[in-house]
């Protein structure tokens, strides 16, 4: 028999020359900078978008001041006779349209510019509560009166025809209708 070894020497051990493992090193992370070009251009045509809005927006708001000043004017001011309606009428309208062409208009041929300038749906409503007050502008007892329709009449043109939609393309065509037979009876 064999002696028991008291020892035994391993067959698997490792050995002891081992060899030395350095620790695993990951690569560097990878830079999203310098950004491609189109992600520049897209950057830099938002920002010109941005500020195109905001230049759109302020330049609206500001066309659209005088009518809201016109409207203000008009509710905080309930008594308003119907020469100071006219007037409210023709001061608003001279920031839209020609003021050398405004100027001139008066009674029925500044009526009838009013209404070229609303929608046509809105035609008759205007008409009939206006004609009263256009027709009674220069009498001597009309001057104090205030008359709740034209008054109607004034806020229905104010918030139908301004600011204008479309602007003529020449004042001629725009001039009423006793003005464009007398010019062209000249």
């Amino acid at each position: 028999m064999q002696p028991i070894n008291t020892n035994p020497v391993q067959q698997n051990a490792l050995p002891t020359d081992t060899l030395a493992l350095n620790d695993i090193h990951v690569p560097e992370q990878i830079s999203n900078y310098p950004i491609a070009y189109g992600w520049w251009i897209l950057a830099v045509f938002a920002v010109l978008l941005i500020i195109f809005i905001i230049i759109k927006a302020r330049k609206n708001r500001q066309y659209q001041q005088v009518k809201k000043q016109a409207l203000a004017q008009l509710k905080s001011n309930e008594g308003m006779s119907n020469n100071d309606l006219i007037s409210l009428l023709k001061w608003a309208a001279m920031h839209y349209f020609s003021r050398a062409q405004l100027a001139q208009l008066y009674g029925e041929s500044l009526q009838h510019f009013l209404l070229e300038q609303l929608p046509e749906k809105y035609h008759t409503q205007f008409t009939q509560l206006s004609e009263q007050a256009f027709k009674t502008q220069y009498q001597a007892h009309a001057h104090n009166e205030s008359d709740t329709d034209f008054k109607q009449a004034t806020q229905l043109w104010l918030n139908q025809a301004l600011p204008p939609k479309k602007l003529a393309k020449s004042t001629e065509n725009n001039l009423p209708p006793l003005q464009q037979q007398n010019e062209g009876a000249n």
